[in-house]
């Protein structure tokens, strides 16, 4: 195992025993070594006195010749430990003694031997041999090692254990509780302060790890915070507080994957508010967003407990219904629905009670669709439905429904390439005098003269253009063409003539609409009062301050205003006299009857004395016979338009 592996536990054991150990050992090696250089010159002093004493005793018996003292002599000499053979020599010849030796080395030992003179006054006397043991210095450093082996283990011994009690109380007892304050951190456990007391290293470290941890575990705690808030946001509406695409999305697949074990019906509704932009823009995006929440509460309360209602975006909602047994308990659902969301609110800063309908599509899984996606894309075809039924209803998806909503967009598609190809056409409807038959102008009337259909009148495709964002396109081609017309025309003579273009509500809210009026009324050369633009009643009314503002912005340009089919909205009197149109058109719905029934003559009758009295010319539109004509005529109605006089027709026929 690579040391870097250790704990410091295990690290500081092998610290300690390496640093004690080593040294010990160092210690007995040195003095084994020692211990042999300094022994060896006490040694060999000792066998040169033990030599010094032992040719001295010899001295006397042997030159005395005394054996028996010889022999004792000898025998005190073998007893000294590190002698172990000794020999007298060099004894008269003439004296017949036995053996003076004594051998108790051992056969194989080492040993040194040493020959001295024995001289009794002034003469040698005789030779002493002595062989010592050389196995002494091993057993005398032996001892001495055994003894220091003993002495390194004690050191050894207490050394570790001080050492060791240090370290626990100063670094491992202190690094357990530092590790402890760690795991409390990994756990995000809340801290628990450490009390460090300690002024070293470790002390301060574990003061700032406490410091740390509370910092880290507030910083967590605020991460968790906004974790929750993201969420929120992205599982939430932020305003309704109510579920939101996303969080639907995934309770759907719960939902769905419950009914495909056990069964059952699914229902999504899509609620669309009526008109809530007419709020909206009434009482500001305050009172609409007060409005939103207030709705939201109302479906929840309309509802079961399971059932998940959620906000799209804007005034769209969706809602889950799980778990229905049929159609009916679904339609029951969506009455309740509509009778709570279609009850008088109040808004805290809006004076009167203010009330708002709702339109509702139903798309049932698995019948309508398995994908959350084709399921609210066919609840969103449905709703549309129910707006184009009259709204405040609710309508359950069909087959039918998404053959329209192709031919829909297959409409609109080609009529983009209807713009950019130049298949569109206009075709100019004569106004006359109905006194001389004289032309004074005409009606600008688009036609789409489409490869495969044929020429299609604008009921064909005007509202396709609306729904897909084509009128502003559509809408200014008009304008230009009818103008360049306008132009050609009287360059080529025919001057006098008024022109009218039919101007969709749409176009006219466009910021830019005047600029581009001004511009194009320029580029052709049309003066004031040749051009008149045509707007329904309905349109005018929807917003009397801009209404106004348009007005006055078309008689600065020089463009006339026209009401078209007048009499067949909310017709007003108040909105008449502020805008002062220079031009009402009355429709022909009025003038069909004409001069027989009653009702149409009275209505007519009063259109005409309205405008007479405010100063305003009078068209009538849909002027089909020629009794039509002289009765208008003869009521003060001079200008007329239909097809007694003239169908609309290509300019090259006009």
């Amino acid at each position: 195992m690579s040391w870097r592996r250790l704990s410091i536990r295990a690290t500081l054991t092998v610290a300690i025993l390496a640093g004690v150990v080593l040294p010990a050992l160092v210690m007995l090696a040195l003095d084994g070594w020692l211990a042999r250089r300094l022994q060896l010159p006490v040694i060999e002093g000792n066998r040169r006195a033990v030599i010094t004493l032992a040719t001295a005793a010899v001295a006397e018996p042997a030159w005395t010749l005394n054996a028996p003292a010889l022999n004792e002599v000898l025998d005190r000499i073998t007893v000294h430990p590190s002698v172990c053979a000794v020999e007298i020599l060099g004894l008269p010849s003439a004296m017949t003694l036995p053996p003076l030796a004594r051998e108790s080395c051992e056969p194989g030992q080492r040993k040194s031997t040493q020959e001295a003179p024995v001289v009794r006054g002034g003469e040698t006397v005789a030779h002493l041999r002595i062989a010592f043991d050389d196995t002494e210095v091993d057993r005398l450093l032996a001892a001495r090692r055994t003894a220091m082996a003993w002495v390194a283990a004690a050191q050894v011994g207490v050394g570790v254990l001080v050492l060791s009690l240090i370290l626990a109380g100063r670094l491992l007892r202190p690094i357990d509780r530092l590790r402890q304050q760690a795991r409390r951190l990994v756990k995000h456990e809340p801290p628990a302060s450490q009390d460090w007391t300690r002024e070293d290293e470790l002390g301060d470290l574990g003061l700032d790890l406490n410091a740390a941890h509370t910092e880290i575990y507030e910083l967590i705690g605020e991460l968790e915070r906004k974790n929750a808030q993201l969420h929120q946001m992205a599982m939430f509406d932020q305003l309704t507080g109510l579920p939101n695409r996303s969080l639907l999305r995934e309770l759907f697949a719960r939902e769905v994957a419950a009914i495909r074990r056990s069964g059952g019906l699914l229902a999504l509704l899509f609620i669309d508010l009526d008109k809530f932009k007419a709020i909206n823009d009434a009482h500001g995006h305050a009172a609409g967003d007060e409005l939103l929440v207030a709705i939201g509460g109302r479906m929840k309360d309309a509802l079961r407990e399971t059932d998940v209602v959620c906000r799209m975006g804007g005034d769209e909602f969706l809602v889950l219904l799980p778990g229905v047994a049929n159609w009916e308990q679904v339609a029951a659902t969506c009455d309740r629905a509509l009778d709570r969301i279609g009850q008088p609110l109040s808004l805290s800063k809006v004076a009167e009670q203010v009330s708002v309908r709702a339109s509702i599509g139903i798309a049932m899984y698995p019948s309508d669709g398995v994908d959350f996606d084709d399921l609210v894309r066919a609840a969103d075809l449905a709703m549309y439905r129910s707006k184009d039924l009259g709204r405040a209803r609710y309508s359950f998806y069909h087959a039918d429904l998404d053959m329209n909503f192709r031919a829909r967009l297959e409409l609109e598609r080609e009529l983009t390439e209807a713009i950019d190809k130049n298949q569109l056409v206009l075709h100019y409807q004569a106004v006359v005098d109905g006194r001389s038959g004289r032309i004074t102008g005409c009606e600008a009337l688009v036609r789409w003269q489409h490869p495969r259909r044929g020429l299609l009148a604008p009921d064909a495709f005007v509202q396709a253009a609306e729904d897909g964002g084509l009128i502003h396109a559509l809408g200014q081609w008009v304008l230009d063409e009818a103008c360049a017309q306008l132009e050609r025309w009287k360059a080529a003579g025919r001057s006098g003539l008024q022109m009218a273009v039919n101007i969709s509500a749409l176009q006219v809210s466009e910021p830019n609409f005047m600029i581009g009026l001004q511009d194009t009324m320029e580029r052709h050369g049309i003066g004031p009062g040749e051009l008149t633009l045509e707007l329904t009643e309905s349109t005018l009314l929807v917003d009397a301050d801009a209404a106004l503002n348009m007005v006055q912005s078309l008689r600065m340009v020089g463009a006339d205003l026209a009401v078209d089919d007048f009499g067949t909205g909310y017709s007003s009197l108040s909105y008449l006299k502020r805008l002062r149109p220079d031009l009402l058109k009355i429709d022909r719905s009025f003038v069909n009857g004409l001069p027989d029934d009653t009702d149409d003559r009275a209505i007519t009758l009063a259109i005409l004395g309205m405008a007479q009295a405010l100063s305003m010319k009078v068209l009538a539109e849909g002027v089909e016979t020629p009794q039509q004509g002289a009765w208008l005529v003869a009521q003060g109605c001079h200008l007329q338009q239909g097809y007694h006089w003239a169908r609309p027709v290509p300019a090259a026929a006009f």
